[in-house]
């Protein structure tokens, strides 16, 4: 039996608009791992889809408009292809958001999505975590509308490993679009101590 929720707001698919589901299969199928050739991230990285269509459509509904059953699919997704770029075990690492910016999401994004990928990945029989090291001072500003280098000096400083860092990691984030969020990320993580590092995204521009 449907919820009243569901009644007043039937759930759709956030890429296709297709009823009674978050994410169809088809929208779900689209999605391929394809290398993002970025040697300046310090990192191997990869994304499932470009940041155009119903990918997009997906990251903007999951942070913008209140949509955190995403976090799901989103998860699974990253569990899918996973295998498909390396071998396990896996420790998921999630990008961070500003401080600012979780509290008006009701928490870190990736972070939630970060732990449904460890869940799919433990159900398929691999071993795999969360570990979310990495912090974002409240001293760096909303990234929309900054070129790269803008974005590179906004980061500067102000992103930190606040954890033991593991050993080999994988970090996922929601979009690479100039690459100074994962390049930092994975800075971060390096100093840390972390030898392996792969980046995975949802949607690369």
């Amino acid at each position: 039996m449907r919820s009243i929720l569901d009644l007043v707001l039937p759930n759709r698919c956030a890429g296709c608009d297709a009823p009674a589901t978050a994410w169809c299969a088809e929208c779900a199928g689209a999605l391929k791992v394809r290398p993002v050739p970025r040697p300046d991230l310090g990192a191997a990285a990869y994304a499932l889809a470009g940041y155009e269509g119903a990918p997009r459509r997906l990251v903007l509904a999951y942070k913008e408009k209140g949509r955190h059953e995403l976090s799901v699919p989103l998860g699974r997704a990253f569990a899918h292809a996973l295998p498909t770029i390396r071998a396990g075990p896996y420790v998921v690492v999630p990008a961070p958001s500003r401080p600012s910016a979780a509290r008006a999401r009701y928490g870190q994004h990736m972070t939630a999505v970060a732990r449904a990928c460890a869940t799919a990945l433990v159900h398929a029989g691999h071993r795999a975590s969360v570990s979310p090291v990495l912090r974002l001072s409240g001293r760096a500003r909303d990234s929309v509308g900054l070129d790269q280098d803008a974005r590179v000096a906004n980061l500067s400083g102000r992103l930190r490993c606040a954890g033991r860092a593991p050993r080999s990691a994988v970090l996922i984030d929601d979009v690479i679009t100039t690459g100074a969020t994962a390049a930092a990320c994975v800075a971060a993580l390096r100093h840390g101590g972390t030898e392996e590092v792969t980046v995975l995204a949802f949607t690369a521009t």
